[in-house]
């Protein structure tokens, strides 16, 4: 204890400059990471905010031409880098709450990346969302090796998002950090962070409330 003590009044000034230089690093890592955060979130907000308005414009087309077909609707990506390189989208400020009075649950982002493009994704899971490389029955629809027709399906149930694996043969594989796991036909649940793969195509997963 006394050499301790010793060692530091010793070299008292250089052990508390560390620790100070420490201690402001790890202020900077959670500020940025806090910001990337903030960032994502407003990004996902405001392609909740711009799906609504497609949404609205889609309602108004159909109901000027009522029973011309179904209306089972298709998802389109927000956003699409053919550089195969993730990109953010632009920020135009828009309520979460507003996106809450809409869907009234958890939202979804998909960032699809594939070895020709990255595509994003912001989806309702409270309504069933099939992916599969069939171009007429799944509401995503992507062309690529190892992806069935008919591949997986995400939904909710209880205020959680879950996947399950309904095509032939085929495996829907869930990764988080380090472990993996294999969606079966009864569902695992989704969390933010998590990485779907789906033969060739991985699936990046944000839900906010």
């Amino acid at each position: 204890m006394i050499l301790l003590t010793s060692f530091f009044n010793k070299y008292k000034t250089p052990i508390l400059f560390i620790a100070a230089v420490l201690a402001l690093f790890l202020v900077l890592f959670l500020l940025k990471k806090f910001i990337r955060y903030r960032e994502k979130k407003k990004e996902i907000n405001q392609a909740a905010a711009d799906r609504m308005r497609d949404e609205n414009l889609n309602s108004i087309i159909l109901n000027s031409h009522g029973g011309t077909g179904g209306n089972r609707e298709i998802y389109k990506p927000y956003d699409v880098d053919y550089s195969s390189k993730d990109k953010s989208g632009s920020n135009k400020g828009c309520s979460q709450d507003a996106a809450s009075r809409k869907y009234g649950g958890p939202m979804l982002q998909l960032v699809e990346k594939t070895e020709l493009s990255t595509r994003k994704f912001i989806l309702n899971p409270a309504k069933q969302i099939r992916i599969g490389s069939d171009l007429q029955d799944n509401e995503i629809s992507v062309l690529a090796q190892g992806v069935a027709p008919h591949h997986c399906e995400i939904f909710a149930v209880g205020g959680g998002v879950y996947i399950k694996n309904t095509g032939d043969g085929t495996r829907t594989i869930i990764r988080r950090k380090k472990e993996q796991a294999f969606a079966d036909n009864k569902g695992i649940r989704l969390q933010t962070g998590d990485c779907i793969v789906l033969g060739t195509v991985a699936y990046e997963i944000t839900i906010t409330d």
